[in-house]
């Protein structure tokens, strides 16, 4: 019997939408990705030709038939089987999906546009008033698509043709276009941007609400007859190809912090943000304080630098959904030196009871020394840090707990390489100098960038209570730090902003990276900040980050 599937849904634009406070969303990366293979074919009954819409992605019309025996035709009337974008109110065999998106380059700081905005720009009536005087790229092969999705033929739109070899380059400040790119040839150079609040990323995602996502499928020429569906190629937006990470500033839930915990209850600091953190197929927490039992109750008015952390803290860690913790914090030692325990055993017990799993310190060097490898949907990552900020008695040793030291880093780029090598895109992580700058030092550049060109799709100053420039360096992203996450310093009001950043893996590469902002409240308590804050902070930062580029 046929395989018969419901009729696809009509591709409407969606309503406008209010657009999130935060975006709540799910090497060296610059290689284009491919489309996912067909799968094996099956055989068909009787289907002998094929008609292919010629208004289908290039990706898509030039899938080799062959296997399931059917000859291409030109003459649609004639064919058994046709291939085609979605029609409502007819029956498909099997259908799948292709998604869109517009992207501008990284370093841009809004973050969403609506549909009748786009519709403005792309028919050349954008106006100061309404809209910003964007020029928008598409490759030619994806026009005939693109005119489908928005509901007009011919060459009526004002889109650039796009070189495809410039989508995996990061693009020059000067450059400020857009691009309309099918999702699987995404990077991290650039920056999704919602329609109408709708976003690819987005944990939630349905692409039937999403205004440039196209079904297509095939169907028989004649409904009555009985056949098996041949195979025919698979969308570019695979869920299941899809990881999404969190990665995260300083965590000390010491002193103030602490303090408010104590008062207002232990999960009081994440009030505002579970939701996002949770999100995530993997979070990460950078936790710089162990646990011990016979902690003093925190008093908030204490200005040493000696912390400890009452273990029912561990609770609060726990509902963030942390998954990985980062041990390269200068505090780990601390109770040590204040109640002479090493308490890193019992710190690492209470992580593995909750499941979770950690790397960058140990009870020992070799612990410490260690990647954490993870897979998940077929991505493979792995995640590798050190101290060398100090102080010594934070550091592991071959026999005692600690962090690991970062020493000359020429482990740590030997240990990047053969990561690379066994198919790993390592994250790496790094409890650096400080200082309450939020430019990049010329020590932390010169630290850092070996470190992208040995192989790290990722390198992450965790040691800075204040965010700090990123940049892109050997297709790597380096940020040099991400600023507190569970952290008082109410002294020093530049650390109160932070970011969150949410990336993605795809098909075996880093996809992309979102940036969600944060701010302090109540002492100890972070929220993500209102759409100007966020603007605000975005150009501050964005500013001094595109100033790196001079210093390649």
């Amino acid at each position: 019997m046929a395989l018969i599937l419901p009729a696809c849904q009509a591709l409407l634009p969606p309503a406008a939408q209010t657009v999130p406070t935060a975006l709540a969303t799910r090497v060296p990366s610059t290689a284009v990705a491919t489309a996912t293979k067909a799968p094996t074919p099956s055989p068909t009954v009787g289907s002998q030709t094929l008609w292919i819409d010629p208004d289908l992605p290039e990706e898509l019309k030039s899938n080799d038939w062959s296997a399931s025996g059917l000859q291409i035709t030109s003459q649609k009337e004639q064919a058994d089987l046709f291939f085609e974008s979605c029609r409502i109110g007819q029956k498909y065999l099997r259908q799948d999906g292709w998604v869109y998106v517009l992207a501008a380059p990284f370093f841009t700081v809004q973050d969403s546009i609506t549909h009748i905005q786009l519709m403005q720009i792309l028919n050349a009536r954008a106006d100061s008033q309404n809209t910003p005087p964007i020029r928008i790229k598409a490759r030619e092969s994806d026009f005939a698509p693109i005119h489908k999705l928005l509901g007009k033929s011919g060459a009526g739109f004002a889109i650039q043709a796009l070189d495809e070899n410039l989508i995996g380059r990061q693009p020059e400040p000067e450059d400020s276009a857009w691009l309309l790119i099918p999702f699987h040839l995404l990077n991290p150079f650039w920056k999704v941007i919602s329609i109408d609040g709708v976003n690819p990323l987005d944990d939630d995602f349905k692409p039937e609400k999403y205004l440039l996502s196209l079904k297509y499928g095939l169907r028989l020429n004649d409904p009555t007859r009985e056949a098996e569906a041949p195979a025919m190629p698979s969308g570019n937006f695979q869920p299941d190809q899809l990881t999404s990470l969190i990665m995260t500033g300083v965590t000390a839930m010491a002193r103030d912090t602490a303090y408010e915990m104590e008062i207002q209850g232990v999960l009081f600091p994440g009030t505002e943000i579970r939701d996002i953190m949770r999100s995530a197929d993997l979070t990460h927490i950078s936790n710089e304080v162990s646990f011990y039992e016979g902690c003093k109750f925190p008093d908030p008015d204490y200005m040493g630098f000696i912390f400890c952390s009452n273990p029912a803290y561990i609770d609060l860690i726990e509902d963030m959904g942390a998954d990985i913790i980062e041990l390269t914090g200068n505090h780990n030692n601390d109770v040590q030196a204040l109640y002479k325990v090493d308490s890193v055993p019992f710190t690492l017990n209470l992580y593995e009871e909750r499941g979770m799993r950690w790397y960058a310190g140990g009870t020992n060097l070799a612990n410490a020394t260690a990647p954490l490898k993870i897979e998940h949907n077929g991505n493979k990552l792995a995640f590798i840090g050190c101290n060398s900020y100090g102080p010594e008695m934070a550091w592991a040793t071959q026999d005692g707990s600690g962090a690991a030291p970062c020493q000359d880093f020429a482990w740590l780029k030997a240990a990047i390489f053969n990561l690379r090598q066994e198919g790993y895109l390592p994250i790496v992580t790094l409890q650096y100098q400080e200082d309450y700058f939020q430019e990049a030092t010329n020590t932390a550049i010169r630290d850092f960038r070996p470190l992208a060109e040995a192989g790290a799709v990722i390198v992450n100053g965790s040691q800075s209570h204040v965010a700090k420039a990123m940049e892109f360096y050997g297709g790597a992203f380096v940020h040099y730090g991400l600023g507190n996450l569970f952290f008082d310093q109410p002294e020093f009001y530049i650390t109160y902003d932070s970011f969150i950043q949410k990336h993605f893996f795809y098909q075996g590469r880093h996809l992309n990276t979102q940036l969600l902002t944060i701010t302090v409240e109540e002492t100890a308590k972070p929220r993500f900040m209102t759409n100007e804050e966020r603007a605000v902070f975005l150009s501050e930062i964005f500013g001094l980050s595109q100033d790196l580029r001079s210093k390649q």
